[in-house]
């Protein structure tokens, strides 16, 4: 099954404070490797980061998404499950352990995932909802047409 690439933990325009300055200016600097598919050092930065404050959600985060691009899924889904423990209210960690769940095959609870990842944003104002959306019905498909013994769709990486 193929599933659209890891996203970065946040949005350039949902960078949420830190403890400071500097914390800000490396958690900035990991995102732009990410972005730039630098995985292996912006998962070294963030390694960094996350040993200065292991409460911080945001690196937990960026941590599994690392992990998840890397195709380290059970790593990726540990950090994911952090970043949860830590935020509840953060839909990234939800979408993104979805995905670690689809790429295990584990299908009804990467769907539970997704589908609590709309919940955090009834209104659809973050566009990692969208596609959380998009994944969920994608998941559901799929059990969809197990159970019928139709042949599974890919869910494609074309999804935004």
């Amino acid at each position: 099954m193929t599933t659209t690439q890891a996203k970065a933990p946040v949005s350039e325009n949902e960078v949420k404070p830190l403890s400071g300055p500097p914390l800000l200016e490396r958690a900035t600097q990991g995102f732009d490797l990410f972005q730039e598919g630098r995985f292996q050092e912006s998962l070294a930065l963030f390694e960094e980061l996350a040993s200065m404050d292991a409460s911080e959600a945001y690196f937990q985060t960026a941590l599994g998404a690392c992990h998840l691009a890397l195709e380290n899924l059970d790593q990726a889904e540990a950090f994911f499950n952090r970043a949860i423990e830590l935020d509840p209210s953060d839909l990234t960690p939800f979408v993104n352990r979805g995905e670690v769940h689809l790429r295990q095959g584990k299908v009804m609870e990467a769907a539970r995932d997704f589908n609590h990842a709309v919940s955090l944003d009834p209104e659809g104002k973050d566009p990692l909802s969208d596609r959380a959306r998009k994944l969920a019905a994608a998941a559901l498909e799929s059990v969809e047409a197990a159970q019928s013994g139709a042949p599974e769709r890919d869910s494609g990486s074309e999804l935004p």
